[in-house]
């Protein structure tokens, strides 16, 4: 299995360009495949494993007492996850599982301390990491507090879509659920589906089969914040 895995995804997100970095984390891990629907991390767990995405995407959620499944974050390849046992020696906060068919490298708590130990790269690719997650939860807390739940979807939309070679446009590819959009910004699956049809009529975007094209972000962008 480990022939035919593509790295790349990794060495761009994480920026280690050390090659005996590269080469160690390689070596150390425990690679699996994980089917769509399946758990990798269980909230409340005791094991302090950390993993890096290969290839595909994770759901990030937290089970309420009451059995709600509310969504935090999701992850796509080239991610580093499950680093805060590590850091805290505390239980899983949260439940990752496969939105996708994906490719999992799998370090032991004690593997990976070794390794950002030895390796200084690691360690900063790490701490760019968390950083990272602290500016997007911190944008979100803002977006809740400050933005009517038309402008949070407006804004996700933004957020999800990258630039195209054509001009001044934005595309959504693969497009998520409007279901997944609604669990993202705490809105109703029927409401995501209201704005991007009321968006569509106003030609700001068109919607095909398989992605959605933003044909004016920043008046998007604009209408964001007076929403």
């Amino acid at each position: 299995m480990a022939a035919d895995i593509d790295w790349q995804a990794c060495w761009e997100r994480l920026e280690v360009d050390a090659p005996d970095a590269r080469a160690a984390l390689v070596e150390t891990c425990e690679l699996f495949r994980v089917p769509a629907g399946e758990p990798i991390i269980s909230q409340d767990a005791l094991d302090d494993s950390v993993y890096l995405l290969l290839s595909g995407q994770l759901r990030v959620g937290v089970l309420a007492r009451s059995g709600q499944d509310v969504w935090v974050s999701h992850l796509e390849a080239g991610a580093l996850f499950g680093e805060m046992a590590i850091l805290t020696g505390q239980p899983r906060t949260t439940e990752i599982t496969a939105s996708q068919d994906s490719i999992v490298a799998r370090y032991t708590g004690g593997d990976f301390l070794a390794l950002m130990s030895k390796h200084g790269g690691i360690g900063v690719a790490l701490s760019r990491m968390l950083a990272a997650r602290m500016h997007a939860t911190t944008r979100r807390m803002f977006e809740l507090s400050a933005l009517s739940t038309t402008g949070r979807i407006y804004a996700e939309l933004l957020r999800i879509s990258r630039p195209t070679s054509q001009g001044d446009t934005r595309i959504i590819q693969p497009v998520p659920s409007f279901t997944e959009i609604g669990d993202r910004v705490t809105a109703a699956r029927e409401t995501v589906s209201r704005t991007v049809k009321r968006l569509a009529d106003r030609g700001l975007i068109e919607r095909h089969d398989d992605r959605i094209e933003l044909i004016d972000p920043e008046q998007l962008s604009r209408l964001e914040d007076t929403m």
